[in-house]
């Protein structure tokens, strides 16, 4: 618990010492939110956003006066406010396990622990944390070592709820009139259901990714539905030394589907060109771009072995290169199938 004092601070006096400290907890925000993506992108947790904010000198006053702080520097502790908006649930772990880690904590407190079962209200990770002592040896954090900031961890639709709440001003359960209630408890749940509900896709389509991959590694494609995961599947497997760029398997999903190909069709495509394709790749001069994108290369299976016209043009020097090895191709085709006779 804070201490407080009903005796009023100085408010000019205080007013005057926050003004000349608040460009320090502006640069602890400004430090805090690089460093935060720093970490979380060393750890692959996508967000939907980090920012930070400072109280301006009415709020922090207003604060104050409301609360009977004696101490404000000490006892208010999110002067420095930083908000991470993440996607899911999981992540709000995962990003809590990175603020254990990589900072001091001094509180934490999950605000829904707060709420009963059969209550709405707002739900959200908190934590109060400080610096490291050995961050001061850095010059950006220097005399930031004592400055204290919260954090906020949530999800998108605990945001969206929060924003909302904060527009209808009501600040808990017994300040909402006796008729509102009822339908306010049930866009909080709905939301909440809905927060779960996305954290099962996620663990469905994870565990589908997984299957499809075991597939590929054996060669299974007969009756795999063809879509963005299972072509991204197919790539990663077949083109592991190139560039991995889902707007380029979009792009080839949609190739694909205008020539009205499965992914059984495709795999067997590529199988006929498989050996020519580094022989191709040698003839054409801009030979590092093209094995940085598979979208071309499985273009080239395309217009090698297909016999649609191909919907990508390419450069008159690929196309003939390619012409090329269309024949050579069709010739080797035709060699093995007769002596097969």
């Amino acid at each position: 618990m804070k201490n407080k004092s009903h005796e009023n601070p100085n408010v000019a006096e205080i007013s005057e010492q926050y003004s000349k400290a608040k460009s320090n907890y502006e640069k602890l925000g400004v430090n805090l939110v690089q460093a935060l993506e720093l970490f979380l992108n060393e750890r692959e947790i996508k967000v939907l956003s980090i920012n930070h904010r400072v109280k301006d000198d009415l709020s922090f006053v207003e604060k104050i006066d409301r609360k009977h702080y004696a101490k404000p520097f000490d006892e208010i502790e999110d002067i420095c406010g930083i908000r991470i908006i993440c996607y899911y649930q999981s992540d709000v772990e995962k990003i809590s396990e990175v603020l254990r880690d990589e900072f001091t904590v001094i509180e934490n407190q999950d605000k829904e622990t707060l709420l009963k079962a059969d209550q709405f209200g707002y739900r959200s990770t908190h934590f109060i944390v400080k610096i490291k002592k050995e961050w001061n040896k850095a010059p950006n954090y220097r005399g930031l070592e004592n400055l204290k900031a919260e954090i906020q961890i949530r999800t998108v639709l605990m945001h969206a709820w929060a924003e909302i709440e904060h527009k209808l001003v009501y600040k808990n359960e017994n300040q909402v009139p006796s008729q509102f209630r009822r339908k306010l408890s049930r866009i909080s749940a709905k939301l909440e259901e809905s927060d779960e509900q996305f954290e099962e896709l996620l663990k469905d389509i994870t565990n589908y990714k997984a299957e499809i991959i075991e597939k590929f590694e054996n060669n299974e494609y007969i009756g795999v539905e063809l879509n963005l995961d299972t072509l991204q599947a197919f790539l990663d497997k077949h083109f592991t030394d190139r560039g991995r760029n889902t707007e380029y398997t979009s792009e080839l999903l949609k190739h694909l589907d205008e020539l009205g190909l499965s992914l059984s069709t495709f795999f067997n495509l590529y199988r006929r060109t498989e050996k020519y394709l580094p022989k191709i790749e040698f003839e054409i001069h801009n030979h590092k771009y093209i094995r940085e994108i598979p979208f071309v290369i499985a273009c080239f299976v395309l217009y090698l072995v297909f016999e649609r016209p191909s919907l990508v043009e390419f450069p008159k020097r690929t196309s003939v290169v390619l012409e090329k090895y269309r024949e050579i191709i069709a010739a080797d085709e035709a060699a093995k199938n007769k002596s097969l006779k």
